[in-house]
């Protein structure tokens, strides 16, 4: 596998594009800060300052060669390098052909100089390819017009005089093309009308002595490796000739590239790679393999030029407008993390010789989908939220072309790390039917340095430093953060948007709540032409079809009208929400235990998905299956019920990285239909809603039941009879009633109370992943992994070593793409 880092170009930038990076490289930050005379970190947060090129240029500059630090501190350098327009300074900064403050010098003087000059226009024309778009230009004797830029087979960028480019519009539409969009701009960037711009530029270039390369970056102007006596003379060329991107793209497939990963702001080469791995021959092709395979290039590039004039109108310099002909990310496309690496979505092993609609795993699921999430494979890995998912799974899992989410750091997690919660806080609707208030949030025995850590994380400690660490890994590498409903969870939304953190799973059983739509709909905003766009994801988990609709319909005025009040949205991102579902995905997953009309998770996927074909917004809401999918034969029938992913969880937990220790991992390797069981949880502790959890080697079932009932039949600890109350102290909670905090001791706990504790007690484990109570552990398990443990008898997989998130996907996905090949479906192939 050959790889390039791909640089992008002014028309990248994104509000808080810079988050995190300028802390993580405070000595490269100082530098930039002396070369440009100001804050390179203040100049970043001025989007007024930012309109104007010769601010925007050396701040995206910066950005990139700070990602690129980011990159190459974790991995080894790549094959090739390239950039678009003004990320090919970027490139060749990488590259070790420039230091960074004389790549940043040359930036500053491109984007003065360029910054003086004006009198011309562009085009971008979608539809017509380079052929064709010249024949006309010779039939219409319009000589006065230069090509700028080819992005694509049918995405090109015209240059020259404004009044030939208005011209020349309605020409080219009678012509064929599906769409001429003028772009507000008053320079000809990329024609012979910068010769004199190029001059000026080429006097500071010979003042630079550039270095060979050590990874070789492709030019913009010959498509061919740049050579160090030769860089000053094309990147002079640069700006009086055009982009030869589409022809840059063929040398690197033609050079055995099968990876791009964009290194700064935004994901707009990562789609047009897909494009090129689509439409060009080469030596790794992997017919249908490639995202721009199920798109089509011609409506993918319609969609991006439109956001390419957006793009235009909303930066209001001529200069700023001339290098920002790239096309822009497809509206509701979530563009990574700020100042993140966005994989393209293409092989990362072997790559398939498949022919063409036949299908594979690369293929199997919606194509949106995984380009929505940067994806090889349309696969998730979540968890069953008791913590044993953490940055090592994600890691793993995004490695291997998998979506990922930590396991929930709930919300209660959150709010013990920064401050007490009021307990009665922590329930349901139907919890507040007891009239006497809060109680104490420990019980008996509860250490006083260890309280109880209520869902998310479940380790003896949850400091709020572990809680920032796990989530800035999210941001910095890609994968989301599991999102629970709770009186913690607008701080922890805070933090995730603080950080960057662009994707969520929703564990909202009660439906969408402020915290949860102010996630979703932070930089939400209208374009030019008033269609509505999110920039966050958020991946709901339900089990019905109410559960659902809700998630699917825009959040209620009045909640909006609040958010705007407190100043949760503004008011132009609460207009766009107006208009948009609050999840951007739903997973269904097996119902618990108090739902009675009698569907399966399988059963309900058809009806989900047809109540998602029918919600506002552009962007379509993918529906997939969570927790239920283990073997090969499932995966096939969940892909031809219309599945547009799959969702691992206890399979995910089972990996060999996983937050468990090897005990608890070797007993989820080996458990089989008849060691689970249902046992009630706490989070609805007074409807007794069940959940399904592991019964061997564990007395938790039986004294959950136990402790359900004495709920049940008393609301005060004080009413339970003296002899059993005792029992139940000594055996089940393991302390007096004395271990009780002050203020207690009057006998008003709760049941209710004694219950939870005790269920977030026996959920609690070491920082190693040994259970804190280990006669009476909680180990939560989803029907999938039954079902692969008994697939997987007799082969490797059976070992946990071997389970990772790549390897359990890779097989059920490929395995089922066979069966689906065989003829058991088709309609599994591809979805929009």
């Amino acid at each position: 596998m050959s790889v390039v880092w791909a640089f992008p170009g002014q028309g990248s930038q994104r509000k808080d594009m810079g988050v995190g990076l300028f802390d993580r490289h405070p000595g490269v930050v100082a530098r930039a800060d002396a070369v440009l005379g100001r804050s390179v970190r203040e100049l970043s947060a001025d989007q007024e300052a930012l309109r104007d090129t010769r601010a925007l240029q050396p701040v995206l500059y910066t950005i990139s060669a700070l990602t690129y630090l980011d990159l190459a501190a974790r991995g080894p350098q790549p094959d090739f390098m390239i950039g678009h327009s003004l990320g090919e300074y970027s490139a060749l900064y990488a590259s070790g052909a420039v230091d960074f403050e004389t790549g940043l010098r040359l930036v500053v003087a491109r984007a003065e100089i360029m910054g003086g000059t004006s009198g011309g226009g562009m085009l971008a024309v979608v539809g017509l390819d380079v052929d064709r778009l010249r024949e006309v230009l010779r039939r219409e004797g319009a000589d006065d017009i230069d090509l700028a830029n080819h992005n694509s087979p049918v995405q090109s960028v015209l240059s020259g005089p404004e009044e030939s480019i208005r011209e020349l519009a309605p020409v080219l539409r009678r012509a064929g093309a599906g769409k001429c969009v003028l772009l507000h701009i008053s320079v000809a960037a990329h024609s012979r009308y910068m010769a004199e711009a190029a001059r000026r530029l080429g006097a500071v270039l010979d003042t630079v002595t550039f270095r060979e390369p050590r990874v070789p970056v492709v030019s913009n102007v010959t498509a061919r490796p740049h050579r160090a006596d030769e860089i000053a003379t094309r990147l002079r060329e640069h700006m009086c000739q055009g982009v030869r991107w589409w022809e840059s793209l063929a040398h690197l497939v033609d050079h055995g590239v099968t990876d791009l990963v964009e290194v700064g702001p935004g994901n707009v080469l990562t789609k047009l790679w897909a494009v090129a791995r689509a439409e060009l021959p080469g030596p790794a092709a992997g017919v249908g393999t490639l995202v721009g395979a199920d798109a089509g290039a011609g409506t993918e590039a319609e969609v991006e030029v439109g956001a390419a004039a957006e793009a235009e109108v909303e930066a209001e310099t001529e200069v700023s407008e001339a290098s920002r002909e790239v096309p822009a990310a497809v509206p509701g496309a979530v563009p990574p993390g700020a100042g993140g690496v966005t994989p393209a979505a293409g092989p990362t092993g072997t790559p398939s010789l498949a022919r063409p609609g036949r299908p594979t795993a690369e293929r199997l699921g919606a194509a949106r989908f995984r380009e929505r999430y940067g994806l090889r494979l349309a696969w998730v890995a979540s968890g069953t939220g008791d913590g044993a998912v953490g940055e090592e799974v994600c890691r793993a899992a995004r490695e291997a072309g998998l979506a990922a989410f930590a396991d929930s750091v709930g919300p209660v997690d959150f709010a013990d790390s920064v401050g007490p919660v009021d307990f009665a806080d922590q329930m349901g609707p139907s919890d507040f039917a007891d009239p006497t208030g809060p109680a104490a949030r420990t019980g008996p025995a509860a250490a006083p340095d260890a309280g109880p850590v209520p869902d998310g994380p479940r380790t003896a400690e949850a400091p709020a430093e572990a809680l920032v660490q796990a989530v800035t890994a999210a941001a910095r590498h890609g994968w989301g953060i599991g999102l629970r409903a709770g009186p913690g969870a607008d701080r922890l939304v805070t933090l995730l948007l603080d950080r960057g953190v662009r994707h969520v799973e929703a564990d909202h059983p009660y439906g969408p709540d402020a915290a949860l739509v102010r996630f979703r709909f932070t930089g939400a905003r209208r374009t030019p032409a008033g269609t509505p766009v999110a920039r966050r994801h958020v991946l709901a988990r339900v089990s019905g079809l109410d559960q659902a609709a809700a998630f699917l319909r825009p959040p209620s005025p009045d909640l909006l009208a609040e958010l705007v009040r407190t100043g949760g949205l503004s008011a132009q991102e609460a207009d766009a929400a107006r208009e948009l579902p609050v999840a951007s995905d739903l997973a269904v997953q097996a119902p618990a235990g108090w739902h009675a009309d009698g569907a399966d998770a399988y059963q309900l996927l058809p009806s989900v998905a047809a109540l998602a074909a029918r919600g506002p917004g552009p962007e379509p809401v993918h529906v997939g299956l969570r927790g239920v999918v283990g073997t090969p034969e499932q995966a096939a029938t969940a892909f031809a019920l219309g599945a547009a992913f799959l969702v691992s969880t206890s399979l995910t937990a089972c990996a060999p990285n996983a937050r468990l220790s090897a005990q608890l991992g070797r007993t989820l390797t080996e458990v089989t239909d008849d060691d689970l069981t249902w046992a009630p949880t706490e989070r609805y502790a007074t409807l007794g809603v069940p959940a399904r959890v592991v019964r061997r080697g564990t007395l938790f079932p039986a004294r959950a039941h136990l402790l359900h009932r004495l709920l049940r039949a008393h609301r005060f600890l004080a009413e339970v009879p003296a002899a059993r109350r005792r029992h139940i102290e000594e055996e089940v909670l393991g302390g007096p009633a004395a271990g009780l905090p002050p203020g207690a001791l009057d006998g008003r706990v709760r049941t209710t109370d004694v219950f939870r504790w005790y269920v977030r007690e026996t959920a609690r484990r070491t920082g190693a992943g040994d259970p804190v109570r280990p006669l009476d552990h909680q180990l939560p398990c989803d029907p999938e992994l039954t079902h692969f443990n008994r697939a997987a008898l007799g082969t490797e997989l059976a070992a946990r070593q071997a389970r990772t998130p790549g390897a359990v996907a890779g097989h059920l996905l490929t395995k089922a793409a066979e069966l689906l090949a065989a003829g058991v479906v088709s309609r599994a192939e591809m979805r929009p």
